[in-house]
């Protein structure tokens, strides 16, 4: 289960939401992720730098866009894709009370533990999107 992999990323490589549910789903699916994919993922860390979507409910998209389709296929000709992104961030917003990262992180950040209970309920989320 990708909330498996979530702690390690989040906690013990201190890296961001967006990056630690991206990293997960890349492990646990073998999405064959590049360096440069990870680092575009961390484009939405903190709701794109400016408290927008959810870094979380972000990286779950790209993972989502990297399982669904073929590589040479145009976004907006995925249908698949689009249904299943669109689909789980609005479970996600639904189950979080919204997926505006400044709307959601004070509700979810604990001294210590940053956003972890957000990006692990983007895992449990993303789970059903991944097949």
């Amino acid at each position: 289960m990708i909330k498996d992999h979530v702690y390690k990323f989040y906690i013990a490589q201190n890296r961001s939401c967006a990056e630690s549910i991206f990293l997960a789903a890349n492990e646990e699916y073998g999405l064959g992720a590049s360096a440069q994919t990870l680092k575009a993922a961390g484009a939405f860390s903190g709701g794109a730098c400016c408290g927008s979507l959810c870094g979380a409910a972000a990286g779950g998209a790209m993972a989502i866009a990297l399982a669904t389709g073929g590589p040479e296929e145009p976004a907006h000709d995925n249908v698949e894709m689009r249904e299943k992104i669109k689909a789980f961030v609005e479970e996600f917003a639904q189950a979080a009370g919204s997926e505006l990262c400044r709307e959601v992180k004070p509700e979810y950040f604990q001294e210590g533990r940053r956003c972890l209970a957000t990006v692990e309920l983007a895992a449990d989320l993303l789970e059903q999107y991944m097949k």
